[in-house]
């Protein structure tokens, strides 16, 4: 505080009135604060040098604390850009879609989805019957070794 006020004469030489007022407010009101702040910390700083169980706690609650933080940002940015992605692949499947009905007209469309849903219908039954023959032929392996499927004969007691 003596050192602020030691030199407030020059500036108050150096430093209009409009600016030197709230500045000199400001300086004091502060180094007041940061004062009352000391000495009412210092016992409690002075507690946690002599005590570093305590201390080890604190700084490992600290620490915690911000480095969940810092995974919550992390978080938060990759959910951003996940959601951007989406977002935009959904709106250029709408734009493309439009330019699609726009360049083919309404029947046009109708017609080109219909035989695609036909394509891809046949494409579907075509690999869902090689999949139906795959296991018709594993079972048949299968119960030609006799590893199972047969009919096990009651027993009477």
């Amino acid at each position: 505080m003596d050192f602020v006020q030691d030199n407030m004469n020059l500036l108050l030489h150096l430093l209009p009135p409009s600016l030197y007022n709230p500045l000199f407010t400001f300086c004091t009101t502060a180094l007041g604060l940061a004062r009352a702040v000391q000495t009412h910390l210092t016992p409690l700083i002075l507690r946690l040098i002599s005590q570093p169980d305590i201390t080890t706690l604190i700084v490992l609650t600290v620490v915690i604390f911000v480095s969940l933080k810092i995974l919550d940002m992390a978080y938060r940015a990759v959910m951003f850009w996940i959601n951007l992605v989406f977002k935009l692949a959904f709106y250029v499947v709408i734009a493309a879609v439009g330019i699609w009905v726009y360049n083919r007209g309404v029947d046009g469309f109708a017609e080109d989805v219909q035989k695609l849903a036909e394509f891809w219908g046949g494409e579907y039954e075509k690999y869902s019957g090689e999949v139906r023959r795959f296991q018709q032929e594993e079972q048949a392996k299968a119960t030609a070794k006799g590893y199972g499927y047969k009919e096990e004969k009651r027993r009477l007691w």
